[in-house]
């Protein structure tokens, strides 16, 4: 199986952006996979450079993609998508994720290869009823990249991104119009909806132990869902 992981770096760093470029480094490094894969590094903005080739030279069989910054991440995502459609599974993370133990990579591919062609997240939200539609967050989620290049949309600007993640017709939705699932997979589990909210301990649910990703919105505090 051809497995790539994708992630976000953008050209506009700040402290914080900074900071979460160096906790998913290291969180790579201290949590190694068996999975071979290659890693492909979005230039969300910029540009290839020696210090870039040395600050992510611990990535296995690290590339360079440069992007416009058009659609911030969402756009990114599918722009890489579309390159790069020889991959039998992508994996899509944004600038603040950080792999929270060994083996992720593995237990990832596990999940494709046992369910097949279908949206893969390592965290769901099942919606408020006010505009917020059930969707997998888009921090960290997985699938054929043919399959994201089918959804309808084109995220150039960033007003689009939230309804690409989860407005009416967002990604989630699209999957399931084409009568595919969505699956939240934590370490020992894999949950369809309406199931996401009541994971134990899984998103905004008692210590989070059961991600196998973190990203900004999962650093405490955080609300806890009843």
């Amino acid at each position: 199986m051809k497995v790539a992981i994708v992630y976000i770096y953008p050209s506009a760093l700040n402290g914080a952006t900074d900071d979460y470029v160096g906790r998913f480094l290291s969180s790579y490094v201290r949590n190694p996979t068996k999975v071979y894969h290659d890693s492909i590094v979005v230039l969300n903005g910029g540009k290839q450079s020696s210090e870039l080739l040395c600050m992510f030279s611990c990535l296995k069989n690290c590339r360079f993609f440069e992007h416009d910054d058009s659609g911030w991440d969402i756009g990114a995502f599918q722009a890489v998508a579309a390159a790069n459609a020889q991959y039998d599974v992508m994996v899509f993370l944004g600038t603040s994720a950080w792999i929270k133990g060994p083996s992720w990579l593995d237990r990832i591919v596990e999940t494709f290869s046992h369910h097949g062609d279908h949206l893969y997240g390592v965290m769901g939200n099942q919606g408020n009823g006010n505009g917020v539609h059930p969707h997998i967050r888009t921090t960290g989620f997985w699938m054929r990249p043919g399959l994201l290049n089918e959804y309808p949309v084109r995220v150039n600007t960033p007003g689009q991104r939230y309804p690409f993640e989860h407005g009416q017709q967002c990604l989630t939705q699209f999957v399931w119009s084409r009568r595919k699932k969505a699956y939240v997979i934590t370490w020992n589990g894999a949950y369809e909806y309406p199931n996401w909210d009541s994971i134990p301990n899984g998103f905004h649910r008692g210590n989070q132990s059961a991600l196998i990703i973190g990203d900004r919105v999962s650093d405490p505090p955080y609300y806890a869902i009843p």
